[in-house]
């Protein structure tokens, strides 16, 4: 992750709710270097930040309409 927590699994078991809001307090204030620089260019997020949930659409564009069956 951008944000130095590590894999996706350790910030499940030791991500808390308050450590969550601690970290978008701190954030606010002192905002990720790559968000900075994104905004200084002027580039735009391309959509939503991701959920780690994948709708049929984006499995079905993965896999190209080509290969399924």
């Amino acid at each position: 992750m951008a944000s130095g927590c590590g894999a996706w699994d350790d910030v499940e078991r030791q991500f808390t709710l308050p450590r969550y809001q601690a970290l978008w307090r701190y954030w606010r204030h002192h905002p990720p270097v790559h968000l900075m620089v994104a905004a200084y260019l002027g580039l735009a997020p391309d959509g939503p930040p991701p959920t780690g949930e994948v709708g049929l659409a984006e499995l079905l564009a993965t896999f190209g309409e080509g290969n399924i069956r």
